[in-house]
């Protein structure tokens, strides 16, 4: 067959896809294919069926998620705790038309796993989240739901070689590839060699609030400094926010370009998480001197990013930059040295996108349905 109906079940709010680097990937994933991306919970003040995407509201879920912390919402989602039955007849409606169904995170696939049978079922791992959550009290839970999808799945997607091997090593993971966050082919030229501008990007998530929390409290100590905050994470409420941090909220790819590149130093101090910072894709392409931290820089391993990024515990923040600012030189140094890997990053990954990937793994599948 050579254009598959095609279904992407997601969670949380994918419309505008730049809102956050969860939405980014799942509209890129399969752009241009005939692909339904369905979702509920989140941000979503009432439905919204623009194009090719279904967006259902469920406040109730999220609002009851808030109030239940620990990180439930997609506990919640999991349980179908809340969700709507209109939603839920949605999505198994066009599961039955369609030749694949793609898991945008493992949190749906117990509502719809009866719902399966015949159907090429794709796990798009945007993280380990069980390995995400091992401190969590859902752990157990998680564990079990991703590994049961893991080993339904014909074809899982990973953004790491880190979660890959946690896939093959937990749940003997087959069929597994890495297919990593690009975004495009294009490089930007950098103009923050003289500027005092520090960026990051985040959406609400809660890593990304405890960055900002972060960033918050240096920039209380760096006021000839002006930090640049892109992304919905601007939705949390922070308290005593300095007169030199300006969030941004959402923007449109010019002004992110226009941030980005007048910047001379971007930030990426999270302290937990998965798979591969967008946030880092965006800051190479962008030719941008990067201080993160060691799980920031994860799924970057098999570079050398040595004289590109400036690895920190968190610690040393506010000494690295005073010094860096006060080198021009260096930081040049350092810009070349992020354009020389985000040229490498598209050498070696710019071919491995998740479109071909897919459908050449579904299609060797139906050959083998139909021998």
């Amino acid at each position: 067959m050579d254009n598959p109906a095609i279904v992407q079940i997601c969670h949380g709010k994918i419309y505008p896809p730049y809102i956050s680097a969860y939405a980014l990937r799942a509209n890129n994933l399969l752009k241009g294919y005939n692909t339904t991306i369905v979702s509920t919970g989140g941000m979503v003040i009432r439905d919204n069926f623009t194009n090719n995407i279904r967006e259902y509201r469920s406040m109730v879920t999220t609002i009851y998620s808030v109030v239940k912390g620990n990180r439930y919402l997609e506990i919640a989602i999991s349980r179908g705790k809340f969700l709507r039955k209109k939603y839920i007849e949605s999505v198994k409606s066009i599961i039955s038309k369609s030749d694949i169904v793609i898991l945008e995170g493992p949190w749906q696939y117990y509502l719809f796993r009866g719902d399966l049978k015949g159907k090429y079922i794709v796990y798009d791992a945007h993280n380990a989240e069980s390995l995400l959550r091992k401190t969590n009290k859902y752990y157990e839970y998680a564990l079990h739901l991703e590994k049961d999808l893991v080993t339904a799945s014909n074809l899982i997607l990973t953004v790491s070689s880190q979660d890959m091997d946690y896939f093959i090593e937990s749940f003997n993971a087959k069929n597994i590839f890495i297919a990593t966050h690009i975004l495009g082919n294009s490089t930007y030229q950098w103009k923050g060699e003289n500027s005092k501008d520090i960026v990051f990007i985040g959406s609400i998530y809660g890593p990304n609030i405890d960055a900002v929390n972060f960033i918050l409290s240096i920039a209380r100590d760096l006021p000839d400094f002006r930090f640049n905050i892109i992304g919905n994470v601007n939705l949390h409420r922070f308290p005593h926010i300095p007169g030199n941090v300006k969030f941004y909220g959402m923007v449109n790819d010019e002004e992110k370009n226009r941030i980005l590149s007048s910047s001379f130093l971007a930030l990426n101090p999270v302290f937990e998480g998965g798979g591969r910072n967008v946030k880092m894709v965006d800051y190479i392409m962008h030719g941008i001197p990067i201080i993160t931290t060691e799980i920031g820089s994860r799924g970057f391993s098999d570079y050398n990013f040595r004289n590109a990024f400036i690895v920190d515990s968190g610690k040393n923040y506010v000494s690295i930059i005073n010094k860096i600012a006060s080198d021009r030189e260096r930081l040049k140094m350092m810009s070349q040295a992020v354009e020389e890997l985000g040229n490498e990053l598209i050498r070696k990954e710019g071919d491995k996108e998740a479109s071909s990937i897919i459908l050449q793994e579904y299609n060797k599948w139906k050959s083998l349905e139909h021998s």
